[in-house]
């Protein structure tokens, strides 16, 4: 038996409890094994421009709502048990996934202590299923999170088996929806910039809004101006913001553009709160030709994952706040700095640790393995 806390006990955001739930299930067939997955709670939490008089109208049903959960919104099978008996004497318990990685003990005595472990390790610890399989119950707490990605040194072939066994997918009725929304808009290119609590939150890891440097960013990444750009935000009110960093471009605000033209379709969803809002969201700019989106945001990582999963597209794009400026060429496009076996070896701001590696970024599938 698996026990996983969902991360920060069910208080933080939508996406990171899609997350953890993920990777959850990704555990629990990596061993065979079922999992309890504890501290499932409602995890919307509406935009603070839903609070605002100019849309508080236009908005009301995320407020007013039934609010969801993760394994309501998410169509992915789960050997899930509801019961369980933490008591257990023979059980191994561990905190925060991503300061471990999963292996075998063929892999262990394969590689351990060459450049290769050491590059995938980065300073984690690594735990074999055969050890793990000895144990009654493996407990999983403070899990923050952990990039499945990056949590497995295995062999190609059974990693990406394992990986595509998990990629995210969500109820029929939110899927067609999307599916729907992105036939009407044809060709498109999106982004996602976080602005609300980011501004404050992260003010001391050097995020801000550069309006002319994110202004030149777009040009140079966003160059076919003929196609329409989605805005996905928090901060729909920044219309006058948005208007200049996309002068010469079509905007179109997705929430907006959703409630404008496919409101009866929303209102007839399972669920109408903040969280499906959301998943539409992500979903749209998971199609999007180009993607450019927030560093640090669990929002843009899970629209990252989901155009990998979902379109082999690996554009990692984002809006250059100071740290990421660090790493853009003279040709506005963001290039790595340093060398090593796996993508995340590649850049230094990035991952700045192993914490950072797990969650702030998604990575290349295809330089996350190794033919081993």
């Amino acid at each position: 038996m698996i026990y996983i806390e969902n991360a920060a006990k069910g208080l933080d955001g939508l996406t990171t409890h899609v997350m953890t739930y993920v990777s959850a299930i990704c555990f629990s067939k990596f061993l065979g094994r079922p999992f309890y997955f504890d501290y499932e709670v409602p995890c919307s939490t509406p935009p603070a421009y839903a609070l605002r008089d100019e849309y508080k109208d236009k908005f009301a049903i995320l407020m007013n709502s039934e609010r969801s959960t993760i394994s309501q919104l998410l169509d992915m099978p789960a050997n899930r048990v509801f019961e369980i008996d933490r008591g257990i004497s023979n059980k191994a318990a561990y905190e925060k996934l991503y300061s471990y990685f999963a292996t075998t003990e063929e892999m262990k005595a394969r590689f351990e202590q060459t450049p290769i472990w050491d590059f995938f390790g980065f300073g984690r610890f690594s735990l074999t299923r055969e050890e793990l399989q000895t144990y009654d119950l493996i407990e999983w707490t403070h899990t923050s999170l952990s990039n499945p990605s990056c949590f497995y040194f295995l062999p190609r072939k059974e990693k990406d088996e394992l990986l595509a066994s998990v990629h995210t997918k969500f109820i029929p009725e939110l899927e067609s929806l999307a599916a729907d929304i992105v036939s009407e808009l044809g060709r498109f290119n999106s982004v996602h910039l976080r602005l609300g609590d980011f501004l404050t939150n992260y003010a001391s890891d050097e995020y801000r809004v550069n309006l002319n440097r994110f202004r030149d960013y777009i040009a140079a990444n966003f160059e076919d101006r003929s196609l329409p750009v989605l805005i996905a935000t928090d901060g729909l009110y920044e219309k006058e913001m948005f208007a200049e960093m996309f002068d010469g471009y079509n905007t179109v605000f997705i929430d907006e553009f959703i409630f404008d033209n496919f409101r009866e379709r929303y209102e007839d969803l399972p669920f109408t709160d903040f969280n499906s809002l959301t998943i539409l969201d992500q979903l749209i700019c998971t199609a999007a030709d180009l993607f450019i989106g927030t560093y640090r945001s669990t929002f843009t990582s899970l629209i990252h994952r989901m155009r990998q999963e979902r379109y082999q597209k690996k554009d990692f794009l984002f809006f250059p706040d100071d740290r990421v400026a660090v790493l853009l060429g003279p040709d506005m496009k963001i290039r790595k700095d340093r060398s090593g076996f796996f993508d995340w070896n590649g850049y230094s701001v990035f991952t700045p640790d192993h914490a950072t590696m797990s969650w702030r970024r998604e990575w290349n599938f295809d330089l996350i393995s190794l033919d081993l």
